[in-house]
């Protein structure tokens, strides 16, 4: 998602009317329409629901909403601010970082950055990896922590660690009382599928932990319980941290959300690399080389300490 697939949803919201909304963003009532089916389609579920000729938000349609303005909102914050930065001349680094590392990148690599590079500005955006990929491809960030399946040609890639995929549970949840310990596995391994009767947080289908989940319950043919929906592994793990459920996800070295990993045995899933990416050929910075020295001696959990 951009800040534009927002506005075009909240538009919509505001006037009711695909044709009314159309007309405000300029753009064809066919083109809003497949845009709507396609973004419904991406989210699993239906935004609207049809009163008469009235488009009314359905509740998930009203958080997404919701979530989306505050979006809008600081995608313009950040615009003020980058306009700030380069009247009054700073040389900022424009960092993007994958949805649940703000844990790593503001607790431990800034930190330990500035106390090496004061003087340099750092300007942050938190999105998927897909998006923040295509960001730097395009000019639009220098440098981004993602998770990269494959790698694409003109883009230099610097790997940090490997991710598994794992099943999220609460601290002390009765079902780490359940697995077992079993080589080859990262983590005990639940063996029984009593899980999938408990309340489940699940992800949106736009990230890849939620492509993920999605594939792997299509695989065993069975779904759990959703009980809330989220749109990034932040608000997955904190809800997981609340008891609202378990969820699926990528496992994150640093995160301050208090949850426990159970492995799957039949969740059979390549690895991801977490990388510091950028792009090949692009003027070289010592505060962006600093960077990204730092970010693979930070990342690794027992080398926090620098």
């Amino acid at each position: 998602m951009n800040v534009k697939d927002y506005e075009y949803i909240v538009e919509i919201a505001r006037q009711k009317s695909l044709s009314e909304a159309a007309n405000r963003l300029c753009i064809t009532q066919g083109a809003l329409t497949k845009f709507l089916q396609r973004v419904e389609s991406q989210l699993g579920t239906p935004l609207f629901k049809r009163v008469g000729k009235r488009f009314v938000l359905t509740p998930i349609g009203q958080m997404y909403v919701d979530k989306g303005l505050e979006i809008m909102r600081l995608d313009q914050e950040m615009e003020d601010e980058l306009a700030k930065m380069r009247s009054d001349g700073a040389d900022a680094i424009r960092l993007g970082y994958s949805m649940g590392q703000s844990t790593f990148i503001l607790s431990h690599l800034l930190p330990a950055f500035y106390k090496r590079q004061s003087a340099i500005a750092v300007s942050l955006k938190e999105d998927s990896s897909t998006n923040l990929i295509r960001d730097v491809d395009d000019g639009r960030l220098d440098l981004c922590l993602a998770y990269a399946r494959e790698e694409k040609p003109g883009l230099a890639y610097y790997p940090l660690a490997n991710s598994g995929m794992a099943l999220a549970v609460p601290r002390h949840s009765p079902l780490l009382k359940r697995a077992v310990c079993r080589e080859g596995f990262p983590h005990p391994v639940l063996e029984d599928s009593s899980w999938l009767e408990e309340p489940y947080i699940r992800l949106a289908s736009f990230t890849q932990s939620g492509r993920i989940a999605q594939e792997y319950f299509a695989q065993i043919g069975r779904y759990p319980k959703s009980r809330i929906y989220v749109e990034n592994v932040r608000s997955a793990m904190s809800a997981v941290e609340h008891r609202l459920g378990n969820c699926i996800l990528a496992e994150l070295p640093h995160t301050i959300h208090q949850v426990d990993y159970l492995s799957l045995p039949d969740l059979h899933v390549k690895r991801q690399r977490a990388c510091l990416i950028t792009r090949k050929g692009s003027q070289s910075q010592d505060a962006m080389d600093l960077l990204i020295r730092l970010a693979q001696m930070l990342y690794q959990p027992d080398s926090i300490s620098i």
